[in-house]
């Protein structure tokens, strides 16, 4: 099929109505058999024109036909009624026998009226559509063309592509667009599963909570089946080890990803949680600290507790240094990534906070240079404050996804919202986009490097060699406005957020 840049000029013609020039035949083939252009040969317009030019007098036979089958409703109502009156029964048995017969005359006309009425209403419903068809349709060359509702939407998204698919084969393109498509839909269906047996088995968490959740095992482990009773069992494990829900969440979706069961792994975790105590770490962040260092063990088995402990004196966030200490690259660079990160932050006016530090650490720990992601970054809050009234975690999140600029990433969360929209309402705007965040980063390994291959922003060589195979990622479930927070060093009033993993967020 021909190029992307020539397939957009073609779609944006037919959106603006003024084809100049028509595509090849098997070009426009293709784009009929995938939904997203409608064509139709001149002898189909003029039959069209003229069924268009009807539907005035269809619509005033449809009312009168409503009309008709209304009063015969009516009349059938009142031959039952009296036929079901105790007076009835004091007629003769002729005069009976008649007003039956009347009453089933009746009802056997109301039966086809409505039948007619219905079909006459579909028939209108099917005009109304070709008046729809034909309103968008415009000449190209020897025929009629006009953009589909999935063509409108392809054209949108195919212009935020552009600026790296232009030579690229629109048919090789749109393949790609699907699998992506068919990742999100799968991923929503496969949390759906994981979320109406959770939300049976702890019904005393928040559903918000238990979706996030979701996403992240169906990542991991498609059959809810398999997962769901592998998540309660550790979850239930665990619980005796914290007193709050957030950390229990935490730690079971961590330790979900090692591949062993629970039992064998609670004597080492009970170690670490003591071992995170004696470094600071207050008994309610305690467990979800311990889990992330249990699943960045080195290959040797060693923890990376001197790491946390110096991290520890950089940060008052406990996650946030949980999250420096597992990425095994030189402390001295790690610092000032993330030093870079809190100045960068602090000069477009954000105090110290929980969030401020969560998306420090994560911007350090992603390979992108500071200097280099400011835009993008900018670009992905401002978008994503029309959701959220924090939004600088998920958007350092999503900005450290590589292989996508800003517009491409922000469109790209938005069919996340969308399909995740379909499956988890009700739900507010603002614990959907968080759930649509950890969509985008969870398939970014799998389809996102694949769909971009030509991205401007290259990320940098890690220095220090091969890092601890977990790459955690933090991602925030919107519940309320703000709280006081009681998981964090850093005082005072914070966004309300339950942290969790983003589902792929482990890969490199």
């Amino acid at each position: 099929m021909t190029t992307c840049q020539a397939t957009y000029q073609f779609l944006q013609q037919l959106r603006g109505r003024a084809v100049t020039t028509p595509p090849a035949d098997a070009d426009a083939a293709q784009l009929a058999q995938l939904g997203l252009v409608s064509f139709v040969t001149a002898d189909q317009y003029r039959q069209m024109q003229a069924d268009v030019s009807a539907l005035g007098a269809r619509q005033n036979d449809l009312a009168q036909e409503a009309q008709r089958t209304a009063q015969l409703a009516a009349e059938d109502q009142r031959e039952e009624q009296r036929t079901h009156s105790i007076l009835f029964h004091f007629e003769s048995q002729e005069h009976r026998a008649a007003d039956v017969r009347t009453e089933a005359a009746t009802r056997q006309q109301l039966d086809a009226a409505n039948a007619d009425l219905a079909r006459r209403r579909q028939e209108f419903n099917d005009l109304l559509q070709r008046r729809s068809l034909f309103d968008g349709l415009t000449a190209c060359g020897d025929r009629y063309a006009a953009l589909t509702g999935t063509g409108q939407v392809a054209t949108r998204d195919l212009a935020v592509r552009l600026y790296r698919v232009a030579d690229t084969d629109f048919a090789a393109y749109w393949a790609d667009q699907q699998k992506v498509a068919g990742a999100f839909d799968a991923l929503a269906a496969g949390a759906a599963s994981y979320a109406q047996g959770l939300g049976t088995a702890l019904p005393q968490l928040d559903r918000s909570y238990l979706w996030a959740a979701s996403l992240d095992l169906t990542h991991r482990q498609p059959d809810a089946s398999t997962g769901g009773p592998k998540f309660l069992n550790t979850y239930r494990a665990v619980a005796n080890l914290t007193s709050n829900d957030e950390n229990r969440l935490l730690a079971a979706e961590v330790l979900f990803a090692i591949d062993a069961p629970i039992e064998g792994q609670l004597p080492a975790l009970k170690e670490v949680v003591q071992q995170v105590r004696k470094l600071g770490v207050p008994s309610e962040s305690a467990l979800g600290v311990a889990s992330v260092l249990l699943l960045g063990r080195r290959a040797d088995g060693s923890i990376a507790y001197d790491p946390l402990r110096q991290f520890l004196t950089a940060t008052r966030s406990y996650e946030a240094a949980a999250l420096l200490a597992v990425d095994n690259v030189p402390i001295d660079g790690l610092s000032a990534k993330l030093l870079g990160a809190r100045s960068l932050f602090a000069s477009w006016g954000y105090q110290a906070s929980e969030d401020v530090e969560l998306a420090s650490a994560f911007l350090a720990t992603s390979d992108l240079p500071i200097d280099g992601v400011q835009t993008k970054l900018a670009i992905v809050a401002r978008g994503l404050n029309t959701y959220l009234e924090y939004p600088l975690v998920a958007a350092a999140i999503l900005a450290s996804v590589a292989s996508l600029e800003a517009n491409e990433t922000l469109n790209l969360l938005e069919q996340a919202y969308q399909v995740i929209g379909r499956r988890a309402m009700p739900m507010t705007q603002s614990e959907l986009i968080c759930l649509a965040v950890r969509m985008v980063y969870g398939i970014r390994d799998e389809l996102l490097r694949q769909l971009d291959t030509t991205a401007r922003m290259v990320p940098t060589a890690p220095a220090g060699g091969p890092r601890f195979y977990p790459r955690v990622v933090f991602v925030p479930v919107f519940v309320h406005a703000a709280y006081y927070s009681t998981f964090s060093g850093v005082g005072g009033a914070h966004p309300a957020h339950a942290h969790g993993m983003a589902g792929g967020g482990f890969g490199g």
